[in-house]
């Protein structure tokens, strides 16, 4: 087991009609002056941001609103939403939303005491060393954003996707409120089971060894989320299958399925390329699809593992090591094709032609190996496991 730090400052909120303690939850960390960021749709319509703004107003903690924010956020709503902050002197962000809000004001959080460029910090050009307070009210259960360190900014004019983690960003409270996912689509469900499943899933398939504790907190996910699915496939408004795909959600990527493991996320980077490419595709569809075609690239330094998790988690249990291994993985695409998902790349629309961009993408031009533990990954590797799954 490898040494580690192990910072999670997040206040989780977590329960129904919590959202209502917003004012409460400012005011207890001392702000006064808000920037509220949201998406496109939901907090608009559902009637939410009235009613934060309204709970705010009545506690006399100003605000301001910046809302409209994209799935796949570009760095474009950081410059934007930084000028806004700036010239109102803001002591908070406050995103609601999914991954995409809050990873804009993530980036926005250590941003706003930088004079650089907005995308240095996941070009790694430079390093954040102050950020702004950030709170959350989560309306999505998939990111894990919500007390995460990790944040994700694109610009689809450089074909650009990546990320960068600091502690920094990790918001000082989280209202998780399972009542604001009901209404949330079969289709986005179906995304975020999935991308809740992959903070852990690499993680897990990051060395391990005979005894690793981080395994046993990542199974216990990978459990409940098999299981809300299952529920949620027939039943979409289940209130207790929604409760605990919060939480599993917002446990897979606060760092405790990595502790004492090198973790690498390479299926990440993969989807990372794809997703910048093509803005549209959600991320959790593209690691549906790009998941199990990695696991089957690694299936010989993987196998013993990949059994364990067809053991554990899907209660498989067929004599031959390899075989079993094999219906694991046949398993867990049965599942996100249970949620509905397709699993090719030519299904969501990307072109044969631009299989060699991606791996370019990620490669930085053939320049640079995808690193995992297992074995590095070549631009002939990368392109060998997109035309697996095309």
């Amino acid at each position: 087991m490898h040494s580690f730090n192990l910072l999670m400052p997040t206040e989780l909120i977590f329960g129904v009609g919590r959202h209502q303690e917003i004012a409460k939850a400012i005011k207890r960390y001392g702000k006064k002056n808000v920037l509220i960021m949201y998406g496109e749709n939901f907090a608009v319509k559902s009637g939410l941001l009235n009613r934060v703004t309204d709970l705010l107003e009545s506690e006399e903690i100003d605000y301001v609103l910046y809302g409209g924010i994209t799935p796949n956020p570009e760095v474009k709503y950081v410059r934007e939403a930084k000028r806004i902050a700036k010239e109102y002197e803001v002591d908070l962000i406050l995103a609601i939303g999914g991954g995409s809000v809050i990873d804009v004001a993530k980036s926005l959080s250590v941003n706003f005491y930088y004079d650089g460029d907005e995308l240095d910090f996941s070009k790694r050009i430079a390093t954040p060393q102050k950020a702004l307070a950030l709170g959350v009210i989560l309306t999505h259960s998939s990111a894990g954003s919500e007390m995460s360190g990790s944040c994700v900014i694109s610009e689809a004019a450089l074909n650009f996707k990546q990320g960068f983690r600091t502690d920094l960003v990790r918001p000082i409270f989280a209202i998780t409120d399972p009542e604001l996912t009901y209404t949330v689509s079969p289709y986005q469900t179906a995304v975020g089971i999935v991308d809740s499943f992959m903070h852990s899933l690499e993680r897990y398939f990051s060395y391990s060894a005979e005894i690793e504790l981080a395994d046993r907190f990542a199974e216990g996910i990978f459990i409940t989320l098999k299981e809300c699915a299952e529920v949620l496939v027939s039943d979409p408004t289940n209130e207790v299958a929604r409760a605990n795909l919060m939480l599993a959600s917002t446990f897979s990527h606060n760092d405790v399925t990595g502790i004492g493991k090198k973790v690498g996320m390479p299926a990440h980077a993969l989807e990372h390329a794809v997703s910048a490419l093509y803005p549209r595709i959600a991320h959790g569809h593209g690691l549906a699809i790009i998941f199990p075609a990695w696991l089957t690239y690694y299936f010989e330094e993987l196998k013993y593992k990949i059994d364990r998790f067809a053991r554990v988690v899907f209660d498989l249990h067929d004599e031959n090591l390899e075989q079993n291994a094999r219906n694991g993985i046949e398993a867990l695409k049965d599942l996100f094709i249970r949620l509905g998902l397709t699993l090719t790349l030519r299904s969501v629309g990307v072109k044969k032609s631009d299989l060699e961009t991606l791996a370019d993408i990620v490669t930085f031009n053939g320049t640079k190996d995808l690193y995992h533990d297992q074995k590095s990954l070549t631009k002939h590797d990368i392109i060998k496991i997109y035309e697996s799954c095309y």
